[in-house]
């Protein structure tokens, strides 16, 4: 590992020294506009969109790099994304030392998180048509309903404005092809925007396998990753104008899902069994004032079908072969704000929600489990922003919410205060409570794995945060940087338990603690742009006789990512290092991950003002295959259960019209 890092900050200070050594003609050519990645967070007040942390995504500045909503994620500081089986399975976000769970999703203001999953998969929603993904961690704005306690993901899409398109098309190792369609054009009265992408990857890429018995070296083999491959579609519509907006959209995930890998993953395996995802959605919106009111209304209604088929009985081994989940979700939210005097400002939101699950296939019928569940749902919150003093320069942001599920209401606030106490330079202080009531599928299971808990409680807690944050002028340049140190404490906390090797349970395991800091900063320069991520985090169960001080699973101690990018007139470069410290699968701290650091290069070349070329090459030193599980106690390291795929060569064709 120590080999690896020092070639990796080798080839970036290369690429740094490259750009100071080249030719003085060079300085002071045109940028390409999406390369004005720290530009932009120069120019943005995070204060306006939330007083607490934020940190705010442009996937379109790093358009061609294949990065999909995971590996965007990965550059936010305080989140950590759990890939448990590989890029493009099943994956899911933590947040401060947050369960999935806890994280609430949002598209274009549609609440992504289902009661029918754990928690959001991160993998199925595409990026391509986002114009920005914004983080909140700690203290979570009104416009967001519910009392998340890990955080909130807002994606939001792009606008259709005006007249014009774009094509893409890409391809990348282990037969990967994407390509995408953008396009937008004036449509009665307002701009209509069209969007539609495919991506698809074989995902067969190579490893050391250990034959599950790390004792004898002798038996070792190199493997081919059998039956992980995924192929996804995604069509976006969208029409607004200066007060409707209607909004429609489609995706499909298929994937085949992978055998644990350790002695299984031979080429004459059988092939796995096929999982399927189809989800629709459609809004109608309306904003418009009344006076000093600004108010709105959204309807929503989204349906999601998955399809599990094994004809092989390869996965379970139990009969399980064929099963389907329906979800289908009608919603309803009425906003607005309106200010008090010169002081306040008053904002406010009200959900409700009326979700149903159907289930059928082989589970339901011999386990006998509920084809059905219902669930009606809803959440009010009231929010002031408060001006304090005479300089409108301090404000605090008071919250409070009530939440109710299931005929149970329960009450929750939080609080902020922001203080610029000169220029440049602002304080930010946080802290609340947080409820989350246990959804469909932690209290009824999916009848495959997990069985019924009904008996589960609602989780609560509470969150504080520090925040220090400079923004000015660097060694002829513009930075920003903040700093960050945070704290929670969960109560009946709900994770899941293997009650045998067969079934997992959700269970409040207790009482769960967590310390931290983030530290995030942009750097800008004429023709330079460098940003910084890290994060420390000390996460532990604190349920007293039951693993009291032992490590929380999924939650590194460490992780932090460095990008560097290098721009000229027509070309621009870019390297980017992402390391991520050891990391728990289990509760007691014996089962485990070991650190990985990952090395990214590329370049860009726009040969016209319309036309892009992009090539690069992820995990330069091919680290993540030689990832290994680690189990204290338990001999030496061996096979990841579910290896991670490494050296990534890929290649981007964008064209503007």
């Amino acid at each position: 590992m120590k080999s690896k890092l020092s070639l990796s900050l080798f080839l970036l200070a290369a690429l740094v020294l490259w750009g100071w050594a080249w030719p003085l003609w060079a300085q002071g050519m045109t940028t390409l506009p999406e390369e004005a990645v720290v530009a932009t967070a120069m120019e943005e007040d995070k204060l306006l969109l939330s007083p607490g942390s934020v940190t705010v995504v442009r996937p379109q500045e790093m358009k061609g790099e294949q990065k999909d909503l995971p590996e965007l994620l990965k550059q936010v500081p305080g989140l950590h994304v759990v890939e448990t089986k590989g890029r493009g399975a099943y994956t899911v976000a933590s947040i401060r030392g947050s369960s999935a769970a806890q994280v609430a999703v949002y598209v274009d203001g549609v609440l992504m998180n289902l009661g029918s999953e754990a928690a959001v998969d991160l993998s199925t929603i595409p990026v391509e048509n986002v114009e920005r993904i914004e983080v909140y961690r700690g203290y979570i704005p009104s416009r967001f309903g519910g009392a998340s306690m890990g955080g909130v993901i807002n994606i939001v899409s792009k606008r259709p404005e005006g007249a014009g398109g774009s094509l893409s098309f890409g391809a990348h190792s282990f037969g990967g092809i994407r390509s995408g369609l953008a396009w937008s054009a004036p449509l009665g009265g307002g701009d209509i925007f069209l969007g539609a992408n495919f991506d698809h990857s074989d995902g067969d890429f190579k490893y050391p396998n250990d034959n599950n018995t790390p004792y004898t070296p002798s038996d070792d083999y190199e493997a081919r990753r059998q039956n992980n491959r995924y192929e996804r579609s995604d069509v976006l519509l969208k029409w607004h104008d200066a007060h409707w907006r209607v909004e429609g959209s489609w995706k499909r995930n298929d994937r085949v899902l992978p055998y644990s890998a350790p002695g299984a993953d031979k080429p004459e395996s059988p092939r796995g069994a096929d999982f399927r995802i189809d989800q629709w959605s459609l809004v109608l919106a309306r904003r418009q004032s009344w006076g000093d009111l600004e108010w709105g209304f959204r309807v929503e209604y989204l349906e999601q079908a998955k399809k599990y088929d094994d004809p092989a009985n390869t996965i379970g081994g139990w009969g399980e072969q064929h099963n389907r989940y329906d979800t289908e979700r009608l919603s309803f939210a009425l906003d607005g704000a309106i200010p008090i005097g010169e002081r306040h400002l008053l904002e406010f939101l009200w959900n409700w929600y009326d979700e149903s699950l159907n289930t059928d296939g082989d589970v339901v019928k011999k386990m006998q489990g509920i084809p059905r569940h219902d669930r009606r749902s809803w959440n009010v919150q009231v929010q002031d922003t408060i001006s304090l003093g005479d300089g409108d320069n301090l404000w605090l942001t008071p919250v409070i919410r009530w939440n109710g599920a299931d005929g149970r209401t329960e009450f929750s606030w939080g609080a902020a205060l922001a203080w610029r106490f000169s220029e440049g330079w602002s304080l930010k202080l946080t802290g609340g409570t947080y409820n989350r009531a246990p959804n469909l599928y932690e209290l009824y299971g999916d009848g495959a794995f997990i069985i019924p808990n009904p008996a589960l409680k609602w989780e609560s807690g509470t969150q504080w945060d520090v925040g220090l944050a400079w923004k000015g002028g660097l060694w002829g340049g513009q930075a920003a940087a903040e700093l960050t140190v945070f704290g929670r404490h969960s109560d009946d906390l709900i994770d899941y338990l293997m009650t045998n090797p067969r079934f997992a349970q959700y269970v409040n395991i207790g009482k769960a603690e967590v310390i931290g800091a983030e530290l995030e900063a942009n750097m800008e320069w004429e023709n330079w742009a460098l940003y910084l991520a890290a994060t420390w985090m000390d996460p532990k169960n604190k349920t007293p006789g039951y693993m009291d001080g032992d490590p929380l699973a999924n939650r590194p101690e460490w992780e932090g990512t460095l990008r560097a990018t290098r721009r000229w007139e027509k070309f621009s470069a870019f390297a980017e290092l992402h390391y991520v410290g050891k990391n728990y699968y289990d509760m007691q701290g014996k089962v485990g991950w070991t650190d990985l650091l990952t090395t990214g290069l590329g370049i860009r070349w726009q040969p016209r003002e319309n036309l892009k070329l992009v090539l690069g090459v992820d995990d330069v030193f091919d680290a993540g295959p030689d990832l290994k599980l680690f189990a204290v106690g338990s001999g030496p390291e061996r096979t990841l259960w579910y290896p991670i795929q490494g050296r990534t060569f890929y290649m981007s064709l964008i064209w503007n019209f």
